[in-house]
């Protein structure tokens, strides 16, 4: 497993939908969540960072405590576009269903995606083949996660249309399985089996079709911000140690020492240190900017008091909060809020 596989750089709004499908199939969420190191109290939070391995333990969990045939198409039936937090804003506001695939495979990396899909025109209608990208480890096996992607890709497009939808047919590039009767109930077309490449087909109406909540300035909205999001992953991916730090600053709901990133990096402190010295960067430059931001989104929330905030961002008084935002900021906390 690849360290980049262990960072948690992922938003987490997928986690509420998992939730939603242990409770629908009896699971305790403490099962579930069984060698992951997240809580409970992470499935509902908007600031959770997850990593893709801590995503496949959760995968891995739940099949073997769903104890069923057809978990990877009812857990993909499960996972509608709100999985994808902001980023659905990008679909949802794309000019038609067609722009919004593409937009959905530009951004590929921040949807966790095991494959990259490209279509083709052909008799009046798209053949989109699936590929798994190179390189790419699949969480379960491949049949567990061609289902989940086409089940997943089923309820979601049906979502962007306003209106229900099946494909056309359904292609995939491994024999039948045990449950293959479960297919034809979930997808409602032809699914042929065996097939060179798995794929499937949309039909060219239906592909060019506007959806309901185009808006181009919304799209170029949700776009800045996917793409600042996928900057920042990508920095990631690269190695960029000053994005990983940041990364894991904001993934935790304390104040990190040295150390502790250091450990999340599986580095040593001694060379987490020198690898930050060699892009021009201190440890505590970080820190200060990530406190910096937290601490004013939390104090543009007027109903917080100062020293809650203070205890937020791990200040263990009101003075030491104040003199470290003024040096920061170059005004105390209360002098922010009134401007």
């Amino acid at each position: 497993m690849s360290q980049l596989q262990q960072q948690a750089i992922y938003p987490a709004a997928e986690l509420f939908l998992l939730k939603q499908f242990m409770r629908r199939e009896g699971i305790a969420p403490a099962q579930a969540l069984l060698g992951t190191g997240l809580d409970e109290a992470q499935l509902s939070r908007a600031d959770s960072l997850v990593s893709s391995e801590q995503f496949d333990r959760i995968y891995r969990n739940l099949y073997r405590l769903a104890a069923r045939a057809d978990f990877g198409l009812a857990l993909g039936q499960a996972l509608n576009l709100s999985r994808w937090g902001l980023l659905s804003a990008a679909l949802f506001s794309s000019k038609t269903l067609g722009d919004a695939l593409a937009t959905a495979n530009q951004l590929r990396v921040l949807l966790r995606s095991r494959f990259t899909l490209s279509a083709a025109m052909r008799d009046g209608g798209y053949d989109i083949e699936v590929r798994k990208r190179e390189g790419m480890e699949y969480p379960l096996n491949s049949v567990f996660a061609h289902e989940m992607l086409f089940a997943s890709l089923q309820v979601q497009i049906a979502q962007l249309l306003g209106a229900d939808f099946r494909f056309s047919e359904v292609r995939l590039n491994y024999p039948p399985p045990s449950h293959t009767a479960e297919y034809s109930r979930y997808f409602s077309c032809k699914v042929l089996f065996n097939a060179p490449v798995s794929g499937f087909r949309i039909e060219r109406d239906t592909m060019h079709q506007p959806l309901p909540l185009a808006n181009p300035a919304a799209k170029q909205q949700a776009m800045l911000v996917a793409e600042a999001e996928l900057k920042r992953v990508l920095q990631v991916q690269k190695g960029d140690i000053g994005w990983q730090v940041r990364a894991l600053i904001q993934g935790s709901e304390q104040r990190l020492a040295l150390d502790d990133v250091a450990a999340g990096l599986n580095l040593s402190p001694r060379t987490l240190r020198r690898k930050l010295q060699e892009a021009g960067l201190t440890f505590r430059q970080i820190s200060d900017e990530e406190l910096l931001k937290k601490s004013m989104l939390l104090l543009d929330d007027q109903q917080q008091k100062v020293s809650s905030v203070a205890v937020a961002c791990g200040f263990k008084d009101l003075l030491s909060f104040r003199e470290a935002f003024k040096r920061w900021s170059g005004m105390t906390p209360q002098e922010y809020r009134r401007r």
